[in-house]
């Protein structure tokens, strides 16, 4: 006498139920790394540069990533710059913090800094000016030699 539990709709209702379990977890994404933060505290250049809001970001022989920042506005050189980076696997949010510092200075309209602790991988990074409400974003392969110019809008 073969077992009639499984010559019943509950059973087959039951294992309908647990597939569709089984296929909802194996299609959840899988979860991001925990993020870690640096703060790094930029250089303000004096010179001529280009006045266009923008970021050069170029990947230097020891793996580090230095971003050229140009098109600053009302900056004088009391002033600071400096960024906030977070890493969550491969993305990188870069969040610019400006001080203006005081008028009557001498002006600038450019700085850089240097973002260490990168693998040799590509990243997705978005770079953000909350100061000024202009941002960009990229994808950069961390390879020495490395160049990529954005505009900020």
């Amino acid at each position: 006498m073969p077992l009639s539990i499984f010559q019943t709709v509950e059973f087959y209702v039951v294992m309908v139920f647990l597939a569709a379990a089984v296929v909802g977890l194996a299609a959840m994404p899988s979860r991001r790394g925990s993020a870690r933060q640096q703060l790094i505290a930029g250089e303000l250049l004096s010179g001529a540069t280009p006045s266009e809001p923008g970021i050069v970001a170029i990947v230097n022989d020891d793996g580090s990533m230095t971003i050229y920042r140009f098109g600053l506005e009302n900056m004088c050189e009391s002033g600071a710059y400096s960024l906030a980076v977070t890493f969550i696997g491969y993305d990188v949010t870069i969040d610019e913090r400006l001080v203006y510092g005081r008028h009557g200075g001498i002006e600038t309209n450019s700085a850089q800094a240097t973002v260490t602790g990168l693998a040799p991988e590509r990243y997705h990074i978005h770079y953000r000016s909350e100061a000024t409400g202009r941002s960009a974003a990229f994808t950069l392969n961390m390879r020495p030699g490395n160049r990529i110019d954005r505009k900020l809008t």
